[in-house]
């Protein structure tokens, strides 16, 4: 009995030593084919979390240089502006008339006391009222527009270059401000009106064009030796240029509206804190 007991404990169907573990190899071989899915899914999603983040940073960099370039642009365009109406004024200029005949000789005297000559003059006046920055058109007489190239290497009589060229040279009659004298067509901005030789007229005449469409408000002090004036008129004051000319103006897509100021010298003066447009500083 006792032999069949132990025939039985170690035949083959029941021995430990002849079991099989393959099921559970088979089960490890599946559980690591699912673990490797999970890793190529997780590489899948940090990888467009990466490109996506890759992106976000290439467009953002591509925005801050535009809005870079933009400002450079308008600034650029406004250093340019300065420069202009810089040149402008630095070319200022009045005129008088000669001095009348001395008596019986039909001969145009030199000393002092000829008419002022009507066609040359300085003037800020006001087109909005009363503003902050000073006067808002400034209209003068300069020499600063000069003789085109074109002149200057042209072997064409003056005449002929008068003809096809119009006016060369010369003094020109120079009025600035951000309300045009003409229609403007639905432009905006600073106007520039150029008219060579001036006629007399401050108010009209020559050629407008917009000087810079960024510029919304615009006014003109004058350094008169002894204090800033809002406004300056040698047709109906002394016929004397403001020692210096203080410019202020704003830009339309300044969201601050920072004022921006730039001072210019007048070579022509002749005005001194010791020798002022006139006592008390007005001219």
């Amino acid at each position: 009995m006792r032999q069949g007991v132990s025939q039985r404990m170690n035949s083959p169907t029941t021995s430990r030593r002849g079991y099989s573990p393959s099921p559970l190899r088979g089960g490890s071989r599946r559980l690591q084919a699912g673990l490797t899915l999970i890793e190529l899914l997780v590489v899948m999603v940090m990888t467009a979390l990466l490109a996506s983040a890759l992106g976000y940073a290439f467009t953002a960099t591509l925005t801050v240089q535009r809005l870079q370039d933009e400002r450079r642009a308008g600034r650029d365009r406004t250093d340019a502006t300065e420069r202009e109406i810089t040149r402008l004024l630095q070319g200022a200029r009045l005129a008088d008339a000669p001095a009348p005949a001395a008596p019986g000789t039909g001969t145009p005297g030199t000393a002092s006391g000829g008419t002022a000559d009507v066609t040359t003059y300085f003037i800020g006046t006001n087109d909005r009222g009363a503003v902050t920055q000073g006067c808002s058109r400034l209209t003068f007489t300069t020499t600063a527009p000069g003789v085109p190239l074109a002149s200057l290497s042209s072997t064409d009589p003056f005449e002929d270059q008068q003809r096809s060229q119009g006016p060369v040279g010369g003094l020109a009659e120079v009025s600035l401000g951000t309300d045009p004298v003409g229609d403007a067509g639905g432009r905006a901005g600073l106007f520039e009106r150029l008219q060579r030789p001036g006629d007399g007229d401050p108010t009209q005449g020559g050629t407008e064009s917009v000087l810079d469409p960024q510029v919304a408000a615009i006014g003109f002090q004058f350094w008169d030796g002894v204090e800033w004036l809002t406004t300056w008129d040698t047709a109906s004051g002394p016929r004397r240029l403001p020692a210096a000319v203080e410019v202020t103006y704003t830009l339309r897509d300044d969201p601050d509206n920072t004022a921006h100021f730039f001072v210019v010298p007048l070579p022509a003066s002749d005005v001194t804190a010791q020798n002022p447009a006139a006592p008390g500083g007005s001219p």
